[in-house]
């Protein structure tokens, strides 16, 4: 199984104690991103698990960061109205963006309001390229990506079998309904060869439901390749951050 070039794994005691150590680690990559490239891109993650991370960033480190020169993307989005409930760019604005002095310039959300979820991939294909691909002889897509793990296995809406994950080329596509978790609806992911360029990976991971899968994940064996999360190998850093009734038994 290909591995990474630098792996942490973190345990911590509650969702609280998670997010507040996230929010640090983010914090620092931050100033060490715009003080060696004058910017911060990260892509975001939806889900309940990074939802108190972005309201830390904003209620105690507000003045950590140099929020004009930091580039928010998202990993996916469901395809739904950007009001909706389900919406992670809902969910990241209400907790993160409403709160920080940070510029709409700065926030490139994925399209919905396409006549298909093919066209919002493509088109935010367009808009990652155009905005990351900044130097030619930069071979890393992004700074930080944040991910989730499902208890399928999933990440982003990366989910297992799916054709997604055979992409090599692309780094956005559009993505059927899943059957097994919820919400059921078309969305729009990156993909493994955009997850793969990223300078750092951060997994926040929480609840009971992820521990099975986890175990398998993080022994490296050939049985966890079934799982998508189990298949993202930047060459960079990929830090776990796993609140404790996710960690699999030592």
């Amino acid at each position: 199984m290909t591995g990474t070039s630098l792996r942490e794994v973190r345990t911590f005691r509650d969702l609280q104690a998670l997010s507040e150590a996230a929010a640090q680690e983010i914090v620092a990559i931050a100033r060490a991103s715009i003080a060696a490239r004058g910017r911060f891109t990260v892509a975001l993650s939806g889900g309940n698990t990074p939802k108190r991370t972005y309201e830390l960033l904003a209620e105690l480190h507000r003045s950590a960061i140099d929020w004009l020169h930091c580039e928010f993307f998202f990993g996916d989005e469901r395809f739904v109205p950007p009001d909706d409930e389900r919406s992670n760019y809902r969910m990241a604005r209400e907790a993160l963006f409403d709160r920080a002095p940070i510029s709409a310039d700065g926030i490139h959300q994925i399209p919905t309001d396409t006549s298909t979820v093919e066209e919002a991939a493509e088109s935010y294909e367009r808009t990652l390229r155009r905005l990351l691909l900044v130097d030619m002889n930069e071979p890393d897509t992004i700074d930080l990506v944040l991910l989730g793990v499902g208890p399928d296995g999933h990440t982003a809406s990366l989910f297992p079998g799916s054709s997604a994950l055979k992409e090599v080329l692309r780094w956005t596509r559009g993505v059927d309904a899943p059957t097994a978790v919820q919400p059921a609806v078309p969305r729009v992911t990156v993909t493994l060869p955009f997850l793969d360029g990223a300078r750092n990976v951060m997994f926040l991971v929480a609840g009971a439901d992820k521990r099975r899968v986890l175990g398998e994940i993080l022994s490296r064996t050939e049985s966890a390749l079934k799982y998508p999360a189990a298949l993202v190998a930047p060459s960079g850093r990929t830090i776990w951050m796993i609140e404790q009734s996710a960690a699999p038994a030592s």
